[in-house]
């Protein structure tokens, strides 16, 4: 009896501990940023960012995602899972939670598949980027609100305490990279090296998580000129608390040898009517 009550008076605050920890977890996995000016030097400033970059080997979010070309959009919930250098992976959902459409981007492609309607869009990354020809850790450097390229130069601050770091991405494409007084990314500006087709990134809602330290937006815009020609936007808003970081997971990707392969501006408008 004696042995009961004492492992009773041990083992009741462990479990409460356990419990305080488990919720502690789950409401504090992200933290939203407070937005502070920062007086530093540009230098001192750049580098407070670029430390913050933490190695990562996997990232999954819920969410939303929309994609509109011309007088066509698609817009449908969403689950992303990024394995670092290896490929993005974005599930398309609609309203009864069924896998409508499917985004896998690889090294050097993207594809685009209706499942519904059994076809698909085929091609390369650049043709959704203004032609600028962005590697797959530069694409998920985008998402995750990074810098990436080789620095060429520093703008000056403004008045209002932004700056602006212009790199060089192989291919010989330029990205110029906006920051707010706070040290926020808020926007890409990217000219293709061999056109004079450009694309945008805008960021908003930044938050910081327990898992990688670093900031994330946890809203992606992206608005390019198609190389073919006309304009394609796309944007993906990230819910805060279902982020995680380097849980492992492996998504096979294989386009069914029955699905017809189709342009962007009919695969958009079949998937708007059923997402």
């Amino acid at each position: 009896m004696w042995m009961n009550r004492q492992c009773r008076y041990i083992l009741l605050p462990l479990l409460v501990a356990c419990l305080l920890a488990t919720c502690r977890t789950a409401t504090e996995s992200y933290r939203v940023v407070t937005l502070k000016s920062d007086r530093r030097s540009v230098a001192e400033r750049l580098e407070s960012v670029t430390d913050g970059y933490s190695c990562w080997q996997t990232f999954s979010a819920k969410g939303k995602f929309s994609i509109s070309g011309g007088s066509e959009e698609m817009s449908a919930s969403m689950q992303m899972r990024m394995a670092a250098g290896k490929y993005v992976c974005i599930s398309l959902r609609g309203g009864m939670g069924i896998e409508g459409g499917r985004i896998f981007i690889t090294s050097d492609s993207m594809y685009i598949v209706d499942k519904i309607n059994k076809c698909y869009l085929a091609d390369k990354i650049s043709t959704f980027t203004g032609g600028v020809r962005l590697s797959l850790a530069d694409f998920q450097n985008l998402l995750l609100c990074r810098m990436f390229g080789t620095s060429v130069g520093v703008g000056q601050v403004d008045g209002n305490g932004s700056f602006s770091v212009a790199t060089m991405i192989d291919g010989g494409s330029e990205c110029n990279f906006s920051f707010d007084g706070s040290n926020m990314l808020r926007s890409i500006e990217m000219l293709s090296g061999d056109s004079a087709n450009a694309c945008r990134i805008g960021y908003d809602g930044y938050i910081e998580t327990r898992q990688a330290g670093a900031v994330l937006a946890t809203s992606v815009s992206i608005d390019s000129q198609l190389s073919e020609g006309g304009n394609v936007s796309m944007y993906a808003e990230y819910s805060p608390s279902s982020i995680v970081w380097d849980k492992p997971f492996s998504d096979t990707f294989a386009i069914n040898a029955n699905y017809r392969r189709i342009d962007a501006r009919l695969l958009l408008q079949q998937l708007g009517n059923e997402l």
